[in-house]
């Protein structure tokens, strides 16, 4: 459970100065909102400072890239811990485990363990009152913008830069879902049943064959896209099996509420940006 200790850590200190990571000396310059929303949240202003960058969540633009990872620095820290904004109590009952208590609710016993302030799962006393909320988050993969984004209905909640194969440019817009969430520790594949899954880093396989793995790790088959370790521990707290990916490689005809592959489309929830 150390790595996901570590990443809580991170999620709650993390220095929300973001710098642009691309070169605004070029037209267009950088937008002065970027800025704005950056004092605001050196002032602890988070909400004001995502309406702010509101208009800029879908734009394919350096200031769009930007604004995403900045509103992400703010909303997975949220979505990871324990003032989740669909959070609820529950009352642990007779005959009841953390696996029993997250498939009711849809969500993953590593996710209530986090959200619990690593609780112990082998601790839990009837009677005892435990957080939890749902998993129903959409993720989009954009092979062009080479990241990929998670969605609360239409409201961005975290944005991750990715490397995708090169094979991965050819084809359609395609709807998949997750298939599976493994762990790996020292080379061992690490099954979600196990103890130990919640210290292991982690792969995402969807059920079209694209894996997630990070550069260290040697996975054969499928296609890979390659993320940081923190980044894609982070992304499977955030999806849970079934959870609906969108492969976007023609966004001008990507619309996220159509209904495709026998995938359905996720409930619309308001939020800062519809997408």
């Amino acid at each position: 459970m150390r790595l996901i200790f570590s990443i809580l850590s991170v999620a709650v200190c993390c220095n929300l100065s973001v710098t642009a990571q691309d070169n605004y000396s070029l037209w267009p310059r950088r937008p002065a909102e970027l800025e704005q929303a950056q004092r605001l949240i050196n002032n602890h202003q988070y909400d004001q400072a995502l309406s702010l960058l509101s208009p800029f969540v879908n734009k394919r633009s350096l200031a769009g890239h930007e604004a995403r990872h900045i509103v992400s620095e703010i909303l997975k820290r949220r979505y990871l811990s324990a003032r989740h904004p669909h959070v609820r109590r529950h009352t642990v009952r007779r005959g009841e485990n953390i696996e029993k208590i997250a498939a009711s609710y849809g969500s993953s016993s590593d996710f209530l363990i986090l959200i619990n302030g690593m609780l112990n799962p082998s601790n839990l006393r009837v009677g005892q009152h435990i957080y939890v909320a749902p998993l129903n988050l959409r993720a989009e993969l954009d092979i062009e913008e080479r990241e990929i984004t998670t969605w609360d209905g239409n409201r961005l909640v975290a944005c991750y830069d990715v490397i995708p194969e090169q094979n991965l440019n050819q084809g359609e817009n395609e709807e998949t879902q997750v298939k599976e969430r493994e762990g790996e520790l020292n080379g061992a594949r690490i099954p979600r049943s196990s103890s130990i899954f919640a210290s292991s880093n982690r792969i995402l396989r969807l059920a079209n064959g694209i894996v997630f793995m990070n550069p260290s790790q040697s996975i054969q088959g499928g296609s890979h896209v390659q993320m940081k370790p923190k980044d894609l521990n982070e992304l499977s707290l955030l999806l849970r099996n079934g959870a609906r990916v969108s492969i976007v490689r023609k966004p001008d005809q990507f619309d996220p509420y159509a209904t495709q592959n026998g995938v359905p489309s996720p409930q619309v929830t308001t939020g800062s940006a519809s997408r």
